[in-house]
């Protein structure tokens, strides 16, 4: 049915407005919360809507009866979960396009259809059709397999898998068909706040050159902070909105989502919350020290990971290299690998051991001629690898625990070389006790989740807690226990036999 709708509708800012009008096969529009990303978006849908070429086809009823030329244009919305898409994506497009208006058809938590039809005021009507959909824990292909739609609009673009881009961009510009003239532009909008560092979206796009993304048909624009003069959608916004959030907020979450800078994911609850990644993490890469020993941590299994590192002089610890293996890695192939990167990375190196997982040295048998995962990574690698001193977690925990809490000479105990990315998100956020679906309270595994961080954050364990850090962690518990069984024998001396105390 046709509709009057209030379409009118201004810009947040320059950027915005700037991606209002690319043409770009893909378009991305960044920035803080609150910065009017979602609705400009949805704007720049009804927009392009406007812009199409009308049917050769078909024609629709328009005032008096009268047969207009008519826009087609479907967008297929897609958010990451049903929760999220009724609680903010549909929010925003009702505030623009309420719900009572045209076709709409659809529950709370599942798809839902919009179709509308309405008068762009050049004697043409448009008919939009908008579907909404969410991913949640299905294969993305199963989800989009039977859209076939003008445009796709990747809502919160940060939170969707790469395979959703990868399906969503093979199937635009399907409507309106070839046998009504096609549609005269297809392709794919998107938002997202700052993404995640070494997220496929951070190594793609973000830190992409210019050229090679331009060159895949992709325009990014990126608003400014919420905190710069410049910000986008203030009029929009309460007063002292990013002001009042800046206060709330700890700063991992200002940087992303005020200040629009990626960062890291705090999603579960961080392990190491003593790590500052501004503190543990110089601005350039830590070089090997000749003359120092090379210690390497392992942590063995079907993801086998490693992570080199040196103890100075002055007891401080620098982490200078990870290695980590694809699923399914043998002992023979990280062998390999490990002897490689030796090879090329400590070729100076003369004093090499390696600090394993206990577990792994065991499990051969030896009457058969069998060998352990420790005994053939030591052989493949040419280097000398001994079990570390327990695989416990709370000693090992707090053997990386200890550096990261001390000072040495005005530096911290430990420092992170920036080319270990999976340790140093894992430090951030990677490596962390799961959250429990529990509604009532924050609570959390008692076990660090098993994922890409757990591995080389392990392998660093072994390393720490047998170089130095777990033998003093075993001598306060020895000298806790010698002062408690102290303590019990004089509770228990008799004063008629003072020999039996003795």
């Amino acid at each position: 049915m046709s509709a009057k709708l209030d379409l009118i509708w201004k810009s947040p800012g320059p950027v915005s407005s700037r991606f209002m009008a690319a043409t770009a096969p893909v378009q991305i529009l960044n920035g803080p919360i609150g910065s009017g990303k979602t609705t400009t978006a949805l704007m720049k849908a009804i927009r392009l809507a406007s812009m199409q070429a009308t049917s050769t086809r078909d024609t629709s009823p328009g005032p008096g009866g009268r047969r207009l030329p008519v826009r087609k244009f479907k967008l297929c919305v897609v958010r990451d979960t049903y929760r999220q898409l009724w609680k903010t994506t549909m929010q925003s497009w009702f505030r623009r396009v309420p719900q009572t208006v045209g076709d709409f058809t659809g529950a709370e938590n599942a798809p839902a259809t919009h179709r509308i039809t309405f008068a762009p005021g050049d004697g043409t009507l448009v008919e939009f059709h908008a579907d909404f959909v969410a991913i949640g824990d299905q294969a993305v292909e199963d989800v989009l397999r039977g859209y076939e739609p003008t445009a796709f609009y990747l809502n919160e673009l940060d939170l969707l898998a790469r395979e959703v881009m990868i399906y969503a961009a093979g199937r635009t510009g399907r409507y309106p068909g070839m046998d009504e003239g096609g549609p005269s532009w297809h392709g794919l909008l998107a938002d997202c706040n700052a993404p995640i560092l070494q997220s496929w979206l951070y190594e793609e796009i973000f830190t992409a050159p210019l050229a090679e993304i331009e060159a895949k048909g992709v325009a990014l624009f990126r608003q400014p902070s919420g905190l710069d003069q410049h910000a986008e959608n203030l009029p929009n916004l309460p007063p002292g909105y990013y002001a009042n959030q800046v206060r709330l907020n700890p700063d991992w979450y200002v940087r992303r989502m005020i200040k629009n800078i990626p960062g890291f994911d705090r999603s579960g609850k961080p392990i190491y919350p003593e790590f500052v990644d501004a503190l543990h993490v110089p601005g350039c890469e830590l070089e090997f020290t000749p003359g120092l020993a090379l210690g390497i941590g392992l942590d063995a299994g079907l993801n086998p990971a490693a992570v080199f590192g040196q103890r100075m002089p002055n007891g401080q610890r620098r982490i200078l290299d990870e290695l980590v293996g694809e699923q399914g890695t043998g002992p023979r192939r990280f062998g390999e690998d490990l002897a490689k990167r030796l090879h090329e990375r400590f070729p100076a190196a003369r004093k090499i051991t390696g600090y394993a997982d206990p577990s792994a040295a065991y499990g051969a048998d030896k009457a058969a001629g069998e060998q352990s995962w420790i005994e053939i990574v030591a052989a493949t690698a040419g280097i000398t690898i001994v079990p570390a001193p327990t695989n416990a977690l709370i000693p090992r925990l707090e053997a990386v625990r200890r550096p990261l809490t001390r000072l040495i000479d005005g530096e911290p105990g430990l420092l992170l070389s920036p080319r270990c990315k999976l340790v140093r998100q894992g430090f951030a956020s990677g490596y962390r006790f799961r959250k429990l679906q529990i509604a009532t309270a924050d609570r959390y595994t008692d076990e660090p989740d098993k994922n890409a961080f757990s591995h080389p954050h392990d392998a660093l364990q072994y390393w720490c807690s047998a170089d130095g850090e777990d033998s003093e962690v075993r001598e306060r518990k020895g000298r806790q226990t010698m002062l408690a069984q102290q303590a019990r024998h004089v509770h228990e001396w008799d004063p008629f036999n003072p020999e039996a105390a003795r």
